[in-house]
């Protein structure tokens, strides 16, 4: 007889899980750690997931689909582009990096299934479209292209994400409101969006 599924024990297991990836590391962690961790038997993991790397795949398209699908209701949003750009850097980045467990696992030996590659290409395809509709409004730097922008989707993101991580977990001086400050000043400069 299947066991019926709670969607209470599914979280459960997926917010120990990421924490305990983000913490040990995706293959430093076991099964038996997990049911530590939630108190669930063996038999409750595997009633949720075939396996570990399926709770990594589940915790990174999860968060993923639910971190872009805000995006792209911003992107399509009423409203002007530079206004649109100004609430990425000032309310959406800011969002995303308050779950460094996310983070971590994003830029962790869990990559492997992150499959980090294919959400830059999609993230920079979804900025393309707001970033032509600026300079519609907007004259962008001479020389700014499709790769251009991937390359900064891809050191903004990736660095970002990197250097938050490096500033709440030692004494390096930096704060996230200064990392924000300077991701904020850098991109409003790049695209010519100062009023």
């Amino acid at each position: 007889m299947a066991r019926m599924k709670d969607e209470t024990k599914r979280e459960n297991i997926m917010e120990a899980a990421k924490t305990l990836f983000a913490r040990q590391g995706f293959f430093n962690t076991s099964i038996s750690d997990l049911v530590r961790e939630t108190g669930f038997p063996v038999g409750t993991i595997y009633t949720y997931f075939k396996s570990k790397e399926e709770i990594i795949r589940t915790i990174v398209e999860e968060g993923w689909t639910d971190l872009y699908s805000r995006l792209e209701e911003l992107v399509a949003a009423p409203g002007h582009p530079a206004a649109k750009i100004k609430e990425i850097t000032g309310r959406f980045i800011p969002e995303l990096l308050n779950d460094l467990d996310f983070i971590t696992i994003l830029l962790s030996e869990g990559i492997v299934y992150t499959r980090i590659e294919e959400k830059l290409e999609i993230l920079t395809d979804l900025l393309i479209s707001l970033i032509k509709s600026a300079s519609k409004t907007h004259m962008l730097l001479p020389g700014f292209n499709r790769a251009t922008l991937q390359t900064a989707v891809a050191v903004y993101f990736l660095g970002l994400l990197n250097t938050v991580k490096i500033t709440r977990s030692s004494a390096i001086g930096i704060r996230v409101t200064d990392v924000l400050n300077f991701l904020e000043l850098t991109i409003e400069s790049s695209l010519n969006l100062e009023p």
